[in-house]
């Protein structure tokens, strides 16, 4: 489900309604076109008619996107012969608007940056914050959470500053609200959603504004529908579909029945859930809005399961499929895979079941580690704004003081000498004070900022291997198992699927051993306990353990390592070192491929090589793991042996630990050989 983000600069084209009413206002707008386009270009060279135009490329949002770009571009050129930068501001934002609506979010977001430079050029805190909020807004379409979030929260410090604000501009401070309520929401941080929302409708019953209200109730029904306050949400979109249908309000109305019939699906009235989808699709077939349009038209799915109609499920799940597919769109190709999942499951089709499982599942996991990446950046942008108030606070608290200073100083300036030294030696005082209070806010919102970004890049390496590595096969199983578990499929079938499940939980079962290791590390939790011990038996053990796997591809590891090559080493971690690097050599070796372990001997070390005749490895990843810094890359093996480059980052950290040094050498199509010392004497 899509909540309706508002665009700030379509606030004048939502005051009208999209209906009757907008295409005859279209009708008298071309009609006056006309008028002017029958004048030499001199004449048209006027900010009367480029507002004209201006107004008309923007009423043409719901109904033919071209015509905005070709009368903004128009206007645009007039607007700069004649300088007129009101006119420019507003071309440019339709210019931006045409270009994200063909998914050029990073074209749309330059040209915005572009009217907003304008803008500030002639100080409108009216145009300032149409283009902090469409920003805003681009940058949210692009997945940018951070850039969006301060943008919206600088429209709000900046129409903060200004007392005497107009009443568009009030309206458009309630529109920001609720779009900065959305933005958090779509994060699933639904409490601060509500909170930035009931500061929007706060405005909006402030002004009067009864179709704003009803706009932000259809949003929080949306939410309250994610938090399953049914009854919360319906008495909201109760109260806002009234709304819509008097001020004819169309476009918002068919997205207002739509909530309205996922709230009835989720409390299972599905006849008069489906009676409402319906009125809202008869709607969606005169707007230009497919994203709303999908998310509908896999409610009616949802629906049509309920009650058991499975041919017509199927029918409007495979339309939401393709429009999600069109659109890239993560959120409803889940809920889509997830709609006929259900729906195949019920029909006993397991095969078809098990695929629209597994993408569930992917699609799930994808929109899941994005949000956390979203939260948080969402949150170190929130906590930036409050690092730049709290120093403006100090900086502005610091110039009171010196105004203060000098109004006594001109106030006594005849007056006794020791009286103004007192004045300037308080002054200086509280100065420093002030300063003081400054750099150590400084420091603590650094400290802070560094902490947040350590957390969020462990928080992300997690999330990727357990994404990836771990709940990738987990899912496989468990979908297997709930179609065995539900009769769906058979003992006998499920047991063509167990050499494939051997082989996913030996891959869960070493990537967790990597993983374990690598989480103690990482919270300093493991300790190098050195002692003598043979190299050659170490690396033997290795390659003996791995003997199965290497045997499946017929590769021939050749162990030459000296007898009684003593290293004085920790154990467990120089066999993790061994265990790694020989994997990663079968992985990327070809069939009938050969492996070489071997050792020289040094004054005060042994120089180990693990070399393979295989594919290579790429000289970038080579830098990356060499490097001081931690990475992950998803790499594919030669038969699709699937690796995220935990265990070499671990073996790094590992050698390093053991007083060792480690190092690679490859040719892409001819081979790698890993080097890494260890010590031979107890270190000094």
């Amino acid at each position: 489900m899509v909540q309706k983000i508002l665009s700030i600069w379509l606030f004048c084209l939502i005051c009208t309604g999209y209906s009757n009413a907008q295409h005859k206002r279209l009708d008298s707008l071309q009609s006056l076109i006309q008028t002017y386009s029958n004048l030499p270009l001199e004449k048209r060279k006027d900010s009367s008619y480029i507002d004209l135009i201006n107004q008309y490329s923007l009423s043409n949002y719901y109904v033919n996107k071209d015509s905005i770009y070709y009368y903004a571009n128009e206007s645009l050129a007039l607007s700069k012969s004649i300088g007129y930068t009101k006119g420019e501001i507003e071309a440019l934002i339709n210019i931006a608007f045409y270009e994200s609506e063909l998914g050029r979010q990073a074209n749309a977001i330059n040209i915005a940056k572009q009217a907003l430079k304008k803008a500030e050029q002639i100080q409108s805190l009216y145009y300032l914050l149409i283009c902090y909020s469409n920003i805003s807004t681009f940058y949210e379409y692009s997945g940018d959470i951070q850039n969006s979030v301060e943008y919206s929260l600088s429209a709000i410090y900046l129409a903060k500053q200004k007392e005497d604000k107009t009443d568009a501009e009030i309206s458009y401070l309630s529109l920001i609200y609720e779009n900065l309520g959305i933005t958090y929401g779509l994060q699933r941080e639904y409490k601060k959603a509500l909170e930035f929302l009931d500061k929007a409708q706060e405005i909006n019953i402030q002004t009067n504004n009864i179709v704003a209200q009803a706009e932000t109730m259809s949003n929080m029904a949306s939410f309250q529908l994610k938090t399953k306050e049914f009854e919360k949400g319906l008495k909201n979109i109760n109260a806002s579909i009234p709304i819509f249908e008097k001020e004819g309000y169309h476009d918002w109305l068919a997205y207002a029945l739509k909530v309205k019939g996922q709230l009835y699906v989720e409390i299972k009235d599905y006849e008069r859930a489906l009676n409402i989808f319906m009125r809202s699709l008869n709607l969606y077939e005169n707007i230009e809005d497919k994203r709303e349009k999908t998310s509908l038209l896999n409610g009616i799915a949802r629906t049509y399961l309920g009650i058991n109609e499975y041919d017509l499920a199927q029918h409007y799940a495979d339309q939401a499929l393709k429009n999600a597919q069109q659109l890239n769109s993560f959120e409803d190709l889940k809920e889509v895979s997830k709609t006929l999942y259900l729906l195949h499951k019920k029909l006993g089709e397991f095969e078809p079941a098990l695929k629209y499982h597994e993408e569930f599942k992917r699609y799930n996991d994808s929109i899941f580690n994005l949000e956390n990446s979203k939260s948080i950046a969402a949150n170190e942008a929130q906590l930036d704004l409050i690092a730049k108030e709290n120093q403006l606070i100090l900086q502005n608290e610091q110039k009171l003081n010196r105004q203060r200073l000098w109004m006594y100083v001109y106030s006594f300036g005849g007056m006794v000498l020791l009286t103004i030294l007192f004045f300037t030696q308080r002054s200086r005082k509280l100065e420093r004070k002030l300063n003081s209070l400054l750099a150590n806010k400084n420091f603590d919102l650094k400290k802070r900022e560094r902490e947040l970004q350590e957390l969020n890049e462990t928080k992300n390496k997690f999330f990727s291997i357990i994404a990836h590595d771990l709940r990738a096969p987990i899912a496989s199983l468990n979908g297997l198992i709930d179609l065995l578990k539900d009769n769906q499929i058979k003992a006998k079938d499920f047991i063509q699927f167990a050499p494939q499940l051997s082989e996913q939980v030996k891959s869960i079962s070493f990537t967790l051993n990597n993983l374990l290791i690598w989480g103690q590390a990482q919270m300093k939790g493991a300790k190098s306990r050195p002692e003598p011990c043979d190299l050659g038996k170490l690396a033997q053990q290795n390659v003996q353990l791995l003997s199965e796997q290497a045997l499946k591809k017929q590769i021939d590891i050749q162990q030459r390592i000296a007898p009684k090559s003593i290293v004085y080493v920790d154990k467990e971690q120089i066999n993790l070192v061994f265990r790694n690097i020989i994997n990663n050599a079968i992985k990327f070796t070809e069939n009938n491929g050969k492996i070489y372990i071997q050792a020289k001997e040094t004054a005060n070390q042994y120089q180990i090589a693990i070399s393979d005749n295989g594919v290579g490895i790429d000289p970038e990843f080579i830098n990356d793991l060499t490097s001081d810094k931690t990475t992950f890359n998803t790499t594919y093996g030669t038969q699709n042996e699937k690796g995220t480059g935990l265990g070499l980052n671990l073996c790094k950290e590992m050698i390093v630990k053991n007083r060792g040094k480690l190092w690679i050498k490859s040719e892409l199509g001819k081979g790698s050989t890993f080097y890494f010392t260890l010590p031979k004497d107890v270190e000094v």
